[in-house]
């Protein structure tokens, strides 16, 4: 049984330079593609309003970022990531879509972000902030380099209410999706680790309570699919 310190968790990067090449591909297998919808959510909250520095944290292969650079209404989108394998796929899918005057991939630790005092008009996470070795020293970085009255988006997996919903949830993920995702990636402990992940990080008010800790003045809970992520949406 894979178990889940801080420790281990500032070294998850490691783990992500290895399943970087299969990464995109079995996100796709095992959220049967409803991932990408949950990020087009976040693009929705945003709306129309220009944000002329946006920064993706924990930004992978930078699917989030090239969502935001593909809005009208963004001018420069950074995206950090510990991973050098992630951050290296995802400058090719930047280059293929032709964001590379607009977006930007780079090394980074979203719990030592090297960006300026309120700098960012928008901040995103998606499916990383579980991964730091200290969330809410992640949580106190964001609120630090986000502008006052500027808007962060953290989409993370939480356990859904209903109790059959959720047994079925919990069975697919300690499960199903280990025995998936480890034969894919051809990591034997990957997809075991990132579940473990997801059981032990707080969700809901819970980590709604963190955010305002963190500095943010206002935090909205978006569900999504019966509850097994949700959005927060939090305003500095």
């Amino acid at each position: 049984m894979t178990t889940v310190t801080p420790e281990n968790k500032k070294e998850s990067y490691k783990l992500f330079d290895q399943i970087a090449k299969t990464y995109d591909s079995l996100n796709i297998i095992l959220s049967l593609g409803i991932d990408r919808l949950w990020r087009r959510k976040i693009i929705k909250l945003i709306g129309k309003k220009s944000f002329p520095k946006a920064l993706d944290l924990a930004t992978g292969t930078g699917d989030m970022a090239i969502l935001l650079g593909k809005k009208t209404n963004s001018e420069n989108v950074l995206g950090l990531d510990m991973s050098k394998g992630m951050i290296d796929y995802g400058v090719k899918k930047v280059q293929k879509e032709s964001l590379g005057h607009k977006v930007r991939l780079d090394i980074g630790d979203g719990m030592n972000i090297p960006l300026d005092d309120q700098s960012q008009d928008i901040i995103t996470i998606t499916f990383g902030i579980r991964n730091f070795g200290d969330f809410k020293k992640g949580l106190r970085e964001m609120s630090r380099v986000l502008k006052d009255d500027g808007k962060c988006f953290i989409m993370e997996f939480s356990l859904p209410q209903n109790f059959i919903i959720r047994n079925l949830y919990l069975f697919y993920f300690r499960h199903i999706l280990p025995l998936i995702g480890n034969a894919l990636s051809s990591n034997s402990m990957a997809y075991t680790y990132l579940n473990k992940t997801v059981e032990s990080f707080p969700y809901g008010e819970l980590f709604a309570k963190e955010m305002k800790l963190a500095g943010f003045k206002t935090v909205k809970i978006h569900p999504l699919t019966f509850g097994i992520a949700s959005i927060y949406e939090a305003t500095k």
